[in-house]
């Protein structure tokens, strides 16, 4: 099976490419360029150092959300492309569900969370098997940390910027290693590999799927408060 998967949904992405089962690209992207320039280039080197075409692909896998509005957007644009192109299905991931597969074998309940800037975070909690405990979700820090009840491996990049909010709180928290601590395009194709039966390819629903974006943009926000001032 061939398999391309991309994670733009943070200023850290990547792609990877599988070709008859066998990891044979990936890359992190460089977050100092925009994902308009530099997330084709490196799909094009990928496929390229797999001696593939995208008409080989047999699945597209992508981190749908939450995350990086600009990103996210760009991403599922780029493989809806492809996938109407090429008849090529596409696997959408939730961001979160994939940073938990990232501790994958802890007996201790998986807490990816993610900063969502304007000092909120995304954020949900699994079980070790990956069922789902707390459905992911947009909120304050302190408001969905507080409702953690039990020892926890807390993963993402808003651990970091709210740790001292989990110290304060008293939660028995781990913390993965760096390698396990980074969006990785790998692990979607893990996940892939894991579904019982991969979708089939369907115009329709491709033509209206959409990205997880868990809350409205900023732009949203602002335009209807314009609104607002207007009556």
């Amino acid at each position: 099976m061939n398999l391309l998967a991309i994670d733009c949904s943070t200023t850290s992405g990547s792609v990877a490419v599988m070709k008859d089962d066998k990891l044979t690209f990936m890359s992190l992207l460089d977050i100092r360029i925009t994902y308009s320039e530099r997330l084709l280039p490196q799909i094009d080197f990928g496929l390229k150092q797999s001696k593939l075409q995208v008409s080989d692909l047999d699945l597209l896998v992508l981190a749908n959300g939450p995350g990086s509005f600009t990103g996210l957007r760009i991403a599922l644009a780029t493989l809806k492309g492809f996938s109407i192109a090429h008849k090529i299905p596409i696997l959408p991931v939730n961001t979160l569900f994939m940073l938990a597969q990232n501790v994958a074998g802890t007996s201790r309940a998986i807490m990816p969370i993610l900063d969502a800037k304007m000092n909120e975070v995304y954020a949900a909690l699994y079980s070790s098997d990956f069922q789902e405990i707390m459905a992911p979700q947009n909120a304050k820090p302190t408001e969905f940390l507080q409702k953690i009840d039990r020892p926890i491996v807390a993963v993402g990049n808003g651990l970091k910027k709210y740790e001292n909010i989990l110290q304060e709180l008293k939660i028995d928290y781990q913390k993965p290693p760096l390698q396990q601590n980074f969006h990785n395009a790998v692990t979607l194709l893990q996940i892939a590999l894991q579904q019982p039966e991969l979708p089939k390819y369907d115009m329709e629903k491709i033509a209206v799927l959409e990205p997880f974006y868990l809350r409205r943009s900023q732009a949203e926000i602002v335009k209807e408060n314009k609104e607002k001032e207007k009556l």
